[in-house]
């Protein structure tokens, strides 16, 4: 069975690409409205699938894997807009746990076969300097990242600890998705 990873992010394909697993990769362009009466759960869970089914119309006979990532504390923090809402987010999550949610779906419309699920990891942040977040800021690291940081480069530095799925984090988490390709479409990564 082909299949497509619906995803632009460079640490997706990274992640999936240390597995012995044939893909294409073609992002979906969807319009990632967030429903304010959803749980982040369900959003990260619509969200994924949005991405998903937008592929899967175009390659019905191909196997579609999607995610959608966003980090959590009191509001969404989503990648930030510039430098300033990146300052705030850090500085909002200084010395707090948040979670990251990412969810995850699978579909293949040739079998009617469709997927979701998601994984949550909390993530604990050292109370961090102002000279510190200033620091981070200027390694360029934050914007393109969900609660401007990234876990698997400076923003390592940031952590004090996690209780979870550390590729949750990263926005794949590998676990689940091997559990959901065994169970449902018999594809192991191992």
């Amino acid at each position: 069975m082909k299949i497509i990873l619906a995803s632009a992010s460079p640490r997706r394909v990274e992640l999936l690409k240390q597995f012995n697993l044939d893909f294409d990769t073609i992002p979906s362009h969807i319009d990632e409205m967030v429903r304010p009466n959803e749980s982040p759960s369900q959003i990260v869970m619509g969200l994924a699938y949005e991405k998903a089914l937008d592929i899967a119309k175009q390659y019905p006979d191909r196997l579609i894997i999607a995610s959608d990532t966003i980090v959590y504390h009191q509001r969404i923090l989503g990648k930030p807009n510039d430098y300033e809402d990146a300052k705030d987010m850090l500085v909002h999550l200084s010395g707090r746990t948040h979670s990251v949610y990412t969810g995850i779906a699978l579909i293949h419309l040739e079998s009617s076969s469709k997927v979701i699920d998601y994984e949550k990891t909390e993530v604990t942040f050292r109370t961090l300097t102002e000279r510190e977040i200033t620091a981070y800021l200027n390694t360029g690291e934050p914007f393109d990242k969900a609660g401007a940081y990234g876990i698997q480069g400076y923003g390592a530095l940031l952590v004090s600890h996690i209780i979870g799925d550390f590729y949750n984090v990263m926005g794949l988490p590998l676990s689940k998705l091997n559990t959901m390709l065994s169970r449902n479409f018999g594809i192991e990564l191992l």
